[in-house]
């Protein structure tokens, strides 16, 4: 499946976490046109970018998935 094809009907909250040297998904030609094809409306799509390659740090993952989540399933009790 192309994702071309698929993004512009993804209307979930996207969170995005890349890096700005990922070999994989270079940022140019991959991730911002990804990013910009989403049919989510722009207020529930975040994408944050780091200076690494594929690998995001583990607890920056953890950070920011959590924080989502808060955000739209509302914190744990």
């Amino acid at each position: 499946m192309d994702q071309i094809n698929f993004a512009p009907r993804v209307k979930a909250p996207v969170l995005m976490l890349n890096g700005r040297f990922d070999f994989l998904f270079p940022t140019a030609s991959s991730q911002e046109p990804m990013f910009r094809l989403l049919g989510t409306p722009m207020q529930h799509k975040r994408r944050l970018v780091y200076d690494t390659g594929h690998d995001i740090p583990r607890t920056e993952v953890i950070k920011e998935t959590l924080n989502w989540l808060d955000q739209y399933l509302g914190p744990v009790r």
